[in-house]
């Protein structure tokens, strides 16, 4: 082992809603949504465009803010809250929304308010579908005209959002966008960019439950340390994914952390693994560490450590 390789290892230890009132209807959420946000934690640069003439039927005017959103997680992932700071030629926008998860109904609530008048608007509610994007509907007025709201968030990437409001004067016949946004990571640029796409690729290896890929990605030397301290070889570990009851629910790094030193490299955070095996659903909040060597021109896994994070 090289002394830089050791030198890492010892180094291991948006935009929000413009809510609206709550929807006579929202699309039907049977999953569990809790942890639906925890890919938004961090720092992330903002670009937005706002209609300022919505619904007026005249041609559009846009106006282009940048900025930053900060996105804290609260209460173990049953709400976060998001800081709004952008600018731009036409002023300001600076508010915070508080999104709040309802374990009953499996919907979240997105809320925001502006700091212009410190005012809370009415929610947006609704929830995220398994392919990971979030619809949430709303009924409010524009001046005295009553309206429909719709607000959509799409995970791009790790490292970049979407986020479109959309207004209706027909009752969701037809829809104005009003309201687009899109957040990048602030720290994503120091991952070069074929780490970043190993990083992806293994994430979503991981839950396709697609061996041959995982096979590639990891070092045939390859050592996992289980969080009740066990480890596990390549085979051991892939065999894992061979049993058919065995599968690991979508997942997202929170809090991510890396460091890049040439040929090797550092990728983790903070992670709550759910998985199903036999027929038993079972979760597990982890800190999660990836250490990468490149070999063959090629980033591969040669060193996994999980540890259980108490509570």
């Amino acid at each position: 082992m090289s002394a830089r390789w050791m030198a890492l290892l010892i180094a291991l230890a948006s935009v929000p809603a413009m809510a609206q009132s709550a929807p006579a209807a929202s699309p039907a959420i049977t999953r569990e949504g809790q942890r639906d946000f925890d890919f938004e934690i961090g720092e992330w640069s903002t670009e937005v465009r706002v209609l300022t003439n919505p619904l007026s039927g005249k041609s559009p005017v846009w106006a282009e803010y940048r900025g930053t959103s900060l996105v804290r997680g609260l209460m173990d992932g049953r709400a976060n809250s998001v800081e709004l700071s952008v600018a731009g030629p036409a002023g300001k926008i600076e508010g915070i929304s508080l999104r709040l998860y309802d374990p009953g109904a499996r919907k979240w609530s997105l809320n925001f308010a502006s700091l212009r008048d410190g005012a809370m608007t009415p929610p947006v509610v609704g929830g995220f579908g398994a392919d990971g994007r979030g619809i949430f509907y709303g009924d409010d007025k524009l001046g005295e005209r009553a309206i429909r709201v719709r607000f959509v968030i799409t995970q791009v990437s790790a490292d970049e959002a979407r986020f479109e409001q959309a207004f209706s004067a027909d009752n969701g016949a037809t829809w104005e966008v009003n309201w687009i946004a899109v957040d990048r990571r602030l720290d994503a640029a120091a991952l070069p960019a074929d780490l970043a796409q190993a990083v992806e690729a293994h994430n979503r290896a991981t839950v396709r439950k697609d061996i041959a890929a995982l096979g590639a990605l990891v070092t045939d030397d390859y050592l996992l340390v289980n969080s009740d301290a066990t480890t596990q070889d390549k085979r051991s570990y892939l065999v894992d994914f061979e049993m058919p009851d065995f599968r690991i629910e979508p997942f997202t790094i929170e809090q991510p952390t890396h460091r890049v030193d040439g040929d090797t490299a550092m990728t983790g955070g903070l992670m709550t693994l759910r998985w199903t095996q036999a027929g038993r659903q079972q979760s597990r909040r982890l800190r999660i560490v990836h250490m990468w060597i490149k070999q063959g021109g090629s980033w591969r896994i040669a060193y996994t450590q999980l540890t259980r994070v108490p509570g």
